[in-house]
């Protein structure tokens, strides 16, 4: 069976159940839509509204480092939503949309993600959360993320010592509560976070928790947290900072580059328009690069890594901020995910520090871009005390960290620490300065 998400247009029943988080109240009406065609639904996926997007589809080419700022996207928002469904009959796939343009927007690949932790060629950590802190200059800049929100999008938060969370999300179907998630990877974020940031609001986006074992997540997954991370902002106004620690690894789970299905290089794709969504609101997006980089490439690469091939989908959205890894050193580490990136040619973004000792989670180290994000994050976290997003928007505070950053390579952008290593004291210089 191949998983699908399909994107349909509005009925007062699909609305309601994606209000209730309840997907058998749209039951009879997503059935009657689908089923002749051989779809089988996912009930476990409720409808998924997709805020801000045209209700005629706004076509941008699925080609690297296209001027998108060329195009004027169609005024006006459409209400339509996401469901999940599968079918065995790959001919069906793609003659469904044709067949049904008066309901179904589009169809699009529902490929599988995972959390971007590994270790760098071995155990071994250079130096620690407090070597971390000193190399960021964080207590010489006096900002601790007072009053900011930090999402960590992971497998959910642990509360434990310093780490404090009690809101959040959850996919539907689970019932743990905001900061008592098992204390796995998204407490190393949240900890790396905080060596920045030890006063910003930690919020617990558990979209990789599952009761199950051995349990598999997919973009659709992401598109409901996302949808939830829509609906704070705009109702709730002010700093967001959202950090995401996980990457699609497995090619396989999508569709063909150049395909309008795809996910991996298509900026059409309904998470990615719905990550730039919730970026235009005015919140500030950082990914993973990913641990696909040339020297030792984890496992799950599968020989989509290096320079070109380990940077996909919204890790290489033009809007998002991609965070490579460095040790304490200033040395890149071999598992980061090299550029150029599926949709923007010009990734990653940044680099921030990882593989040193920290939350404990993981023995002696806090590795992979896993945790070099959520220390850019923290210090996002930090500078967004001071600017608001309403006096520097998200798109033109990425522009600073990438001027302030520490170029260690020399010779400006390149594709394995992007333009160098965040700078917390070079970004509030530059934010002076303009």
């Amino acid at each position: 069976m191949e998983r699908v998400l399909l994107v349909v247009k509005k009925h007062e029943n699909i609305k309601a159940a994606s209000i209730d988080r309840s997907f058998s109240t749209a039951r009879s009406t997503l059935e009657d839509m689908v089923r002749p065609d051989g779809f089988v639904l996912d009930s476990h996926y409720p409808p998924v509204p997709l805020k801000g997007r045209s209700s005629v589809l706004y076509r941008r080419p699925v080609v690297a480092d296209f001027d998108y700022s060329s195009l004027n996207k169609p005024e006006g928002d459409a209400e339509v939503y996401v469901i999940r469904a599968q079918s065995d009959n790959r001919t069906v796939i793609e003659n469904f949309k044709n067949r049904k343009p008066d309901e179904v927007v589009g169809i699009f690949a529902d490929p599988k993600i995972e959390t971007a932790d590994q270790s760098y060629c071995g155990d071994e950590s250079v130096g620690d959360s407090r070597t971390v802190a000193q190399k960021l200059g964080i207590q010489e800049i006096h900002l601790t993320g007072k009053n900011v929100r930090i999402a960590i999008v992971d497998t959910g938060i642990h509360n434990e010592g310093n780490i404090n969370s009690s809101k959040g999300w959850a996919p539907s179907g689970i019932n743990v509560k905001p900061g008592h998630a098992p204390r796995q990877h998204g407490t190393m974020c949240a900890f790396d976070a905080q060596i920045c940031a030890p006063d910003a609001e930690l919020l617990d986006y558990a979209l990789l928790l599952s009761p199950q074992p051995d349990p598999d997540f997919y973009v659709g997954d992401a598109i409901a947290a996302y949808a939830d991370l829509v609906d704070l902002i705009h109702t709730q106004p002010g700093p967001l900072v959202v950090s995401n620690s996980w990457n699609m690894y497995d090619l396989s789970t999508d569709y063909p580059v150049g395909d309008p299905r795809n996910y991996s290089a298509n900026i059409n794709h309904p998470f990615n328009e719905i990550v730039a969504s919730l970026i235009a609101a005015g919140a500030d997006v950082l990914f993973a690069a990913g641990n696909c980089g040339e020297q030792c490439p984890d496992n799950r690469c599968a020989g989509h890594d290096g320079p070109g091939k380990s940077i996909h989908g919204v890790s290489s959205h033009p809007d998002t901020t991609t965070i490579a890894a460095v040790t304490t050193n200033d040395i890149r580490l071999g598992y980061s995910s090299q550029g150029p990136g599926g949709i923007s040619q010009r990734k990653p973004d940044l680099a921030a520090y990882s593989q040193f000792k920290g939350s404990g989670v993981f023995g002696d180290v806090d590795g992979g871009t896993s945790a070099a994000c959520p220390v850019a994050a923290g210090v996002v976290a930090a500078v967004r005390e001071k600017i608001s997003n309403s006096v520097v928007n998200p798109q033109a505070l990425k522009a600073i960290l990438q001027r302030s950053a520490i170029d260690v390579n020399g010779g400006g952008f390149d594709y394995d620490l992007g333009y160098g290593i965040i700078n917390p004291k070079g970004i509030l210089n530059t934010i002076r300065s303009n």
